[in-house]
């Protein structure tokens, strides 16, 4: 049996993951850094994001979305940081799907904002352009089990409150810039890494689900972006309507 002072150790810590699971286990969460791919060529401009930004972001301020009302949009790519990253090593049909999921999500986002889809600059038309530069699949059957023991969370605790992102767990990350179709200026560029949270995912065959909740936060954050900038003029993400409670407690919990 476990002495007095244990057990209330270990109640309060039950306690406080089931509180993390309700509110950051149902999709996946902005990571606490990430490092540079070389995609985006010129990162003299990028400052680290706040609030509700991505990790990395450059604004141009004197750029006014309100002159846009097309966009190209580029084919995504794969963009490994070396060729034995993992994602380097994918099998050419999750590749593929990744791809996919990347123009997709770019192509949604834009479409719920209201901007018309072409395919030759002109006036009044955006380019985007963007690269996934990590994706890895979660280890579900792992990140389950460590679900369903404390003593397993307890010791991956300090881990995960360094890294953001609990072990086991999925994560995608990529970079864009936005450009004015004709002059090639950088209207907008952005860094983003995304991880899975503990409880989202509760199918063991599922590898890529954080993944695909990654992608599902990217749509809605640019559909939230492009649509405030179609009205103010600025690139830059609207103030997060989120309580300062569930704000911390995203950030804390890995």
């Amino acid at each position: 049996m476990y002495p007095i002072n244990r057990y209330k150790k270990l109640s309060f810590q039950i306690i406080a993951l089931l509180f993390t699971i309700s509110l950051s286990g149902c999709g996946a969460k902005e990571a606490r850094r990430m490092k540079q791919s070389g995609f985006l060529g010129d990162y003299s401009q990028m400052k680290e994001g706040t609030n509700n930004e991505a990790l990395f972001v450059y604004i141009n301020p004197a750029a006014d979305c309100r002159n846009y009302s097309k966009v190209i949009i580029d084919q995504a790519t794969l963009w490994a940081k070396t060729d034995d990253s993992p994602l380097a090593k994918l099998d050419p049909k999750d590749q593929k799907m990744l791809v996919t999921l990347g123009w997709g999500t770019v192509y949604d986002g834009m479409k719920k904002a209201g901007f018309e889809i072409v395919q030759k600059p002109g006036p009044g038309v955006m380019r985007v352009r963007g690269a996934i530069t990590e994706a890895v699949k979660a280890k579900v059957m792992v990140a389950n089990a460590m679900a369903l023991a404390p003593y397993v969370w307890e010791a991956t605790t300090l881990w995960g409150m360094g890294t953001g992102k609990w072990p086991f767990l999925g994560e995608l990350a990529s970079e864009m810039e936005i450009v004015d179709s004709q002059s090639g200026e950088r209207l907008f560029a952005g860094m983003s890494k995304v991880v899975g949270t503990l409880g989202s995912n509760l199918d063991p065959n599922a590898r890529w689900h954080d993944v695909h909740n990654g992608f599902d936060r990217w749509r809605e954050n640019l559909a939230k972006r492009m649509v405030s900038c179609r009205a103010a003029g600025s690139f830059a993400m609207p103030e997060d309507d989120r309580s300062w409670v569930r704000q911390k407690v995203e950030y804390w919990s890995p």
